[in-house]
């Protein structure tokens, strides 16, 4: 496996945790900060659906970026790699971004 297949398979996996990323900010909006939340159970229902969508989000994105390291690593010279060094930090700083947000609506729950 070459580096552009590497970059052409995170590419990849991006586009599926920006999906994943979207369709859980459209719910948040949808089930915590509309009218819809003062339902009990379609509320539950939709912050359960929220909470998994952002785990699985953050799981893909931190598998997805690990695997992304590790072989691309080998392909890349020291002064070739400060812009994928440059990417994976800014993938590793959505993870916790993702991570604040699934905490934020586990609080939504106790309110």
């Amino acid at each position: 496996m070459n580096s552009s297949t590497i970059i052409t398979k995170y590419a990849k996996s991006s586009e599926h945790i920006c999906l994943c990323s979207t369709i859980s900010i459209c719910l948040i909006l949808i089930f915590i900060f509309s009218p819809i939340n003062k339902f009990i159970m379609a509320s539950t229902i939709g912050k359960l659906i929220i909470l998994i969508l952002l785990v699985y989000t953050m799981f893909n994105n931190i598998q997805f970026t690990n695997t992304f390291s590790r072989d691309i690593s080998m392909y890349l010279a020291n002064g070739q790699s400060s812009h994928v060094n440059t990417n994976i930090i800014c993938s590793y700083v959505f993870s916790l971004f993702l991570f604040v947000l699934i905490l934020s609506v586990l609080r939504s729950f106790f309110r």
